[in-house]
């Protein structure tokens, strides 16, 4: 798994929603230390808007200021640096903060952090490690409903369903209206979207005015094109990116650009220009490139007809353009399918 591929999914691997691993550490550090001070406030305002880099010097500043045994602070710290690519120094801050804490409770998010750092890692002897580690918080604090979320999504990945479902059922026990309740009634009847790398569903409106979701456009492969008016590549790849779109009609293969461009006139005058028929979207805010972990443009996310990521394709390649690889992909998850109709 490449580097960016890994950090971009991140926070769907941790917490099932990117959303949870920010809140569950956040809430719970501030309620294990309400006496925290500027700094931590700080660290928590960047890590919500997802600076990282910030966030890790302004909670290294408020462990600092309690001679370096703030629990709390260095949990964050491992969320933050995991967040970076930086799966050492997290796995390092959250032994830190497992050596630091002075409750269950914040022995159990230290337990928790390490178990997520690990699962990310999306190896079968790492799952192994997150799933004691899942098991060392709730040891320490049994009536923290989303570790027996996190437990149980480490449980299918190792294929022990039987177990998930348990853990699944205890969620729903202490957190029955909580805010993953869905989640979990969705592994309970589905235990394989936990394994599989389910794409995130969006919904946009297009350059035409049509509105385009995931969900309806269920039982169709579904191509994401991420780009700018302003990336040679993406421009050159418009060309071939039109062929694609001629040689798979539209009930089989659904092509979507999202553009990453600020100026609108911009880009609506090249869309027209070169007649780029397909669905079109521009994402000025970069709301769907961070749920789908984009750093890199152009960038291709292939979506197969169940809604499972087959395929992210990420800059070029001096032997074999991009889209050259995408038809190849496309080649072969549609003869595939082709096979399993006939």
């Amino acid at each position: 798994m490449s580097e960016l591929w890994r950090r971009g999914i991140l926070s769907a691997i941790f917490f099932f929603s990117p959303g949870l691993a920010t809140a569950q550490v956040q809430e719970k550090s501030a309620v294990d230390d309400p006496a925290m001070g500027p700094d931590y406030q700080q660290g928590k305002s960047a890590l919500a808007a997802q600076k990282y880099e910030e966030a890790v010097k302004a909670f290294k500043k408020a462990n600092k200021l309690q001679n370096d045994a703030c629990s709390p602070c260095l949990t964050q710290i491992a969320y933050a640096q995991a967040r970076m690519g930086d799966t050492r120094g997290a796995l390092n801050s959250a032994e830190k903060a497992l050596a630091a804490a002075k409750s269950n409770e914040q022995r159990a998010d230290a337990h928790a952090i390490k178990g997520d750092i690990l699962l990310g890692e999306n190896d079968e002897k790492k799952r192994a490690e997150a799933e004691a580690e899942y098991r060392a918080a709730i040891q320490q604090n049994s009536q923290d409903a989303e570790n027996h979320l996190k437990l149980a999504v480490a449980l299918i990945k190792e294929v022990k369903d039987t177990e998930a479902k348990t853990e699944l059922n205890e969620y729903l026990k202490l957190a029955p209206d909580g805010k993953y309740a869905g989640y979990a009634h969705t592994l309970l009847q589905n235990p394989r979207r936990a394994r599989e790398e389910y794409a995130p569903e969006f919904s946009v409106t297009t350059i035409r005015g049509e509105t385009v979701s995931l969900n309806g456009l269920a039982g169709k492969f579904v191509v994401l094109d991420f780009w700018a008016t302003w990336c040679p590549p993406c421009r050159a790849s418009v060309g071939e990116l039109k062929e694609l779109t001629r040689k798979y009609p539209r009930d089989k293969v659904v092509l979507i650009s999202v553009s990453a461009d600020k100026e609108e006139d911009k880009w609506r005058d090249f869309v027209a220009k070169k007649d780029m028929d397909w669905y079109q979207y521009r994402d000025p805010a970069g709301t769907i490139q961070r749920t789908y972990g984009i750093h890199a443009f152009p960038t291709y996310i292939v979506i197969d007809t169940e809604g499972i990521i087959r395929q992210r394709i990420v800059g070029e390649n001096p032997l074999q353009s991009i889209v050259a690889r995408l038809k190849t992909t496309l080649a072969t998850l549609t003869a595939d399918k082709g096979k399993q109709s006939d």
